[in-house]
């Protein structure tokens, strides 16, 4: 009895976040739809954990329909009619265990449930061929035989690697042309370049292959090949599962593609330079339907899923020598030009999706490694919060800042999937802490939902001016009248800090890269900032033996402050200061909204 009132008070708990946060009505009496309160994609609960709960609690009515947001805690069931939603109610809420930690399952009812259909009326990129069925079943079987890595030198955060002719440097998405490798492509692959003939591509043979292994959840960050490394054509081959790839463009055209286990993939025209490509990380793709709306057919991503296998792709690429001459100038290299006071925003969110969020998607778990104790400035920020307060870590990264205290409601909110699985290992502990998939300029949280806002080393990886305002207005809006927030950046002046290497100096414009036409600095370790919009090395650290494998580096945006330029931020975002400081290299402000 008294575990019964423990668990209808967490369940109220779990209801009352969700209409805080996000604006969800819960009803109590039943109804054909039910939110799962602490479940869902940012768990790790997809589909196949739903069927075996279903079978598990003896759940014996039609199969729901599961519907799980992108980044969520929580997902819905759609039944038939509201007597089955309260059979599921009765069988698992409180009771059913979801997963290996015993977390308990909380279930409420509700109206609505968001439809998360996604039509999509853009066609294929111009340059994107795939041939479906281009080996038969026994060629893939060899191939599959051939390139199935078992014992890799390169192990990245979310698959296997292996490379012929060349390594492939995915810190900056290019090969070093002066350090060839041993082991050159396998002469399985000569049937590819015949048969390639056979559908009008007389292409010769490439010189680099990446093999890349996906396990089910693994993925690769969006990116596009480095233009002036490699040629105008590259080719991917899958074997062994169906996959969707996501294609992104710099003006906002989002086209998902199903590439087919067996098919090859030609990336010409502006599928080779002008589109970024990925593949989510996830155990499940939802299907694509072609459907006829307004008379025209259009491609519709639709939350009926099927499930991933193992995935291998074989990436065969020629590489060149001397700047690129395309006529797709917002992602290539070979366009020198000095950083402009005001960048487009399409410009500016490509720089940071190629050297923020990518980076981060790369590094996650070497970085949650060198973070382990809160930041003590945040600690002391804490101490005058009260109980009942609802505090939001903006950019919380492994969450080494949510702190132990039950008496609070702590969310956790990061962009980056592979620092939210670091996060919610970090906070599994904690009672009452949430992590949520939350990007800073487009929260999807309710206005003035926080009593208080920690965002610690994330405004400053935004490129542009207006950029960083809008995350300060964001904070603005999300903060309760009297709420406050604490705020850090990086400082340019790291003269008071221990950043410094005694032993190095900077080398003034040592190496630059160009990202959509924008030339920046790559700014050395250790030394003085010598610029404020600049690239940070990160080195990777391998898990193979020094002499076999490099370490590989990533490059991450920075934009470094002036004394009291985030003061003045704050103040354009309508924040009131409380007080602002200096701190180990850092620039700091606590402020109010008024």
């Amino acid at each position: 009895m008294e575990d019964d009132r423990k668990h209808e008070k967490k369940r109220k708990r779990f209801a009352a976040r969700l209409n805080t946060l996000k604006g969800i009505v819960c009803y109590e009496d039943p109804r054909p739809n039910v939110i799962l309160c602490n479940v869902g994609q940012a768990t790790g609960f997809d589909k196949q954990k739903l069927l075996k709960l279903l079978t598990e609690y003896k759940v014996n009515t039609p199969l729901p329909k599961f519907v799980a947001e992108k980044g969520e805690s929580y997902s819905y069931l759609m039944f038939d009619k509201a007597e089955n939603a309260s059979l599921f109610y009765e069988a698992c809420n409180g009771k059913a265990q979801v997963d290996e930690n015993g977390t308990t399952l909380y279930v409420t009812f509700v109206e609505n449930v968001p439809d998360t259909d996604i039509i999509c009326k853009h066609p294929n990129p111009k340059g994107l061929h795939i041939i479906p069925d281009f080996l038969t079943e026994d060629e893939e079987k060899l191939f599959l035989n051939t390139f199935n890595i078992q014992h890799v030198e390169t192990t990245l955060k979310n698959r296997q690697v292996k490379h012929y002719g060349y390594e492939f440097r995915y810190g900056s998405n290019d090969v070093d042309l002066s350090c060839p490798l041993q082991e050159k492509i396998p002469k399985i692959c000569k049937l590819l370049w015949r048969r390639l003939q056979h559908y009008g591509y007389d292409l010769g043979v490439p010189v680099q292959l990446t093999v890349n292994k996906y396990l089910p959840g693994q993925g690769i960050p969006s990116h596009v090949d480095k233009h002036s490394p490699f040629g105008e054509t590259i080719l991917a081959l899958s074997l062994g599962s169906n996959v969707v790839m996501d294609w992104k463009h710099h003006t906002g055209k989002y086209v998902p593609v199903m590439v087919e286990a067996r098919s090859m993939m030609i990336m010409q025209d502006e599928a080779r330079y002008d589109w970024q490509h990925g593949i989510q990380p996830r155990m499940w793709d939802p299907v694509l339907d072609v459907r006829l709306i307004d008379n025209e057919k259009v491609k519709v991503i639709t939350s009926d899923t099927v499930q991933r296998e193992m995935r291998i792709s074989l990436t065969f690429r020629w590489t060149r020598c001397g700047p690129c001459k395309c006529e797709y100038k917002m992602l290539c290299d070979s366009i020198e030009r000095n950083i402009p006071e005001t960048i487009s925003n399409d410009v500016a969110s490509n720089i940071e999706d190629i050297h923020v969020h990518q980076v981060y998607e790369q590094i996650a778990g070497h970085f949650s490694t060198t973070r382990h104790k809160p930041w003590p400035k945040v600690v002391d920020f804490m101490q005058h919060v009260p109980a009942g307060s609802i505090v939001l870590d903006l950019g919380c990264g492994n969450g080494k800042n949510i702190l132990n205290r039950t008496d609070i409601l702590q969310v956790a909110g990061e962009r980056s999937s592979g620092l939210l699985e670091e996060c919610k290992g970090l906070t599994a502990r904690i009672s009452g802490a949430d992590c949520i998939r939350l990007d800073l300029l487009n929260t999807g949280l309710k206005d003035e939902c926080a009593d208080f806002i920690i965002c610690v080393a994330v405004v400053h990886h935004f490129s542009t001016q207006a950029r960083r305002l809008h995350s300060l207005q964001t904070i603005h809006r999300l903060l309760r009248t009297n709420g406050q927030a604490l705020i850090t950046v990086w400082a340019k002046d790291q003269t008071k800090s221990s950043y410094l290497s005694r032993t190095r100096a900077p080398l003034l414009d040592r190496h630059k890269l160009t990202v959509g036409g924008i030339h920046l600095p790559v700014h050395e370790n250790r030394t003085q900032f010598q610029h404020k919009d600049l690239l940070v090395p990160w080195n990777l650290r391998s898990k193979a033996p020094p002499l076999q494998q490099p370490d590989t580096t990533f490059l991450r945006y920075y934009h470094v402050f002036d004394e009291g330029e985030l003061d003045q931020l704050c103040r354009d975002a309508r924040l009131a200061i409380v007080r602002s400081f200096y701190e180990e290299g850092n620039w700091c402000v606590v402020c109010m909204k008024v």
